[in-house]
């Protein structure tokens, strides 16, 4: 037996307030598969069932009540901990730990670095990239203190910030049909391979851009997935297909022989948030907070954002 890692112990205590695994894996942002996955590796690790299911219903076992009761009490001290740790820190070496997928808009990256707090003179900024399921378990486990997310599930342990709604952008060579229009659609695209950001890197996104594909009778000759943005360029030039990427992302990899175009098709807007903890109450966090949200959120549309924050603009 060993000791199971905090991430389990989350999954198990969601997995024991819903008992559902459709609703758990939505707040915890992962697939049921996964899920499964995670319980089965933590009853392994403990050595007993914490759960009974079948195909209508999740219940707890009896030795499952008391490990649930265990692993809450287990989180409330380690959160304690790491707030009283953070606390001591931010007052002797000040430090924000910032997360952020591999495919957001560099422009938010760099308003991110460049928050500057006259009362926090030696701040430190840690910049941790991750893909979007990671960054949402590392903010709950506080592991980093915000993260930039594009389209993280609702949550009530979240604080969701709205930064920006962008559609999906294709890069393309100059020499294929459509990269003369100002937008292009599927039916666009022609019978051309796609490529993509890896399902893992975002679930439900991924799968919103299949839907609306197959919705536009448009299918891809193949799909190839690319893990860092710039392996897009070898792949368009030897005319493997086109690119389907985020906006900061696509227009950063603009060059003579490639232009990038938004995507138009219904419901593939992006959501970009800022996500904290619900419970995010570290001074320093949220001063960084509100100066991030200033340099990033037009002065008119500051004061429908405060309502909805810990950190007030």
């Amino acid at each position: 037996m060993s000791l199971p890692e905090v991430r389990l112990q989350i999954a198990a205590v969601t997995l024991a307030e819903e008992l559902s695994f459709t609703r758990a894996a939505e707040r915890l942002n992962i697939t049921q598969p996964g899920l499964s996955k995670q319980i089965a590796e933590l009853e392994s690790r403990i050595g007993f069932a914490v759960f009974v299911r079948d195909q209508k219903r999740v219940e707890l076992t009896e030795a499952g009540h008391v490990f649930v009761r265990g692993c809450k009490d287990a989180l409330a001290l380690l959160e304690k901990a790491v707030r009283t740790g953070r606390a001591t820190q931010e007052e002797i070496q000040p430090l924000v730990t910032i997360g952020h997928s591999p495919y957001v808009d560099p422009v938010l990256v760099s308003a991110l670095l460049g928050v500057h707090l006259p009362l926090y003179a030696n701040l430190r900024l840690r910049v941790e990239s991750m893909f979007a399921q990671d960054l949402v378990h590392s903010v709950l486990s506080a592991e980093v203190d915000m993260a930039i997310i594009e389209e993280p599930a609702d949550s009530p342990l979240l604080t969701l910030v709205p930064l920006v709604t962008e559609p999906l952008y294709v890069l393309l060579s100059t020499d294929h049909s459509a990269a003369h229009l100002a937008s292009v659609s599927f039916e666009d695209f022609g019978k051309v391979g796609w490529m993509m950001f890896p399902k893992r890197a975002n679930p439900t996104l991924y799968e919103k851009v299949m839907e609306a594909g197959k919705r536009a009778g448009a299918v891809p000759v193949e799909v190839h997935h690319y893990v860092t943005p710039h392996e897009v360029i070898q792949l368009i030039s030897e005319n493997f297909g086109v690119a389907i990427m985020f906006k900061g992302i696509a227009q950063q990899l603009e060059r003579n022989d490639l232009v990038a175009r938004p995507l138009t098709a219904a419901g593939l807007q992006v959501n970009i948030r800022l996500v904290l903890r619900a419970d995010q109450s570290s001074r320093l966090v949220n001063e960084f907070g509100r100066a991030f949200l200033k340099r990033v959120i037009p002065q008119g549309q500051q004061a429908e954002i405060s309502g909805q924050l810990l950190l007030k603009l």
